[in-house]
């Protein structure tokens, strides 16, 4: 089995938005050649943290940061990968590698918030209600007049 092909099948599993974006970051690793002897690497502990990746950061960004911790944790992923555990239980073996790359890259993304290089243009969603509930009532509440 290829590689990239067990990161292939677990975007199938994900929205298309998220899957699409997860597929790019892949590119940009195939492309990267730090990865020419670790690679292979790369692709387990991918598809065991995508549900948890935000499509936040650019794909050769997110890229980047995941080959700095492939190379900075190498070694150990290729134990868990070579075990017997991943044999038995897949990608759940994986799980603790996922969990530190998506840390990892959520560190990442809150550090380019903080210094201004990334901004989110999240919609502000308003609500609007009839039943006189609640505190906002922008545009429609009337005037409270105190006396």
């Amino acid at each position: 089995m290829h590689h990239r092909q067990i990161l292939d099948i677990a975007l199938r599993e994900l929205p298309a938005h998220r899957a699409a974006y997860l597929s790019r970051v892949a590119d940009a690793l195939g492309r990267d050649p730090a990865l020419d002897e670790r690679g292979h690497l790369a692709y387990p502990v991918l598809a065991a943290a995508a549900t948890g990746i935000e499509p936040v950061l650019e794909p050769a960004d997110c890229a980047r940061h995941i080959v700095g911790f492939l190379l900075s944790h190498a070694e150990g992923i290729a134990h868990t990968l070579y075990s017997p555990a991943y044999l038995q239980q897949g990608s759940a073996a994986m799980t603790p590698w996922a969990d530190r790359l998506r840390a990892n890259l959520s560190i990442a993304i809150m550090d380019e918030l903080a210094s201004g290089r990334l901004v989110l243009d999240e919609p502000k969603v308003w609500r609007f209600g009839s039943d006189g509930r609640g505190d906002a009532h922008f545009p429609y509440a009337e005037e409270i007049e105190e006396g």
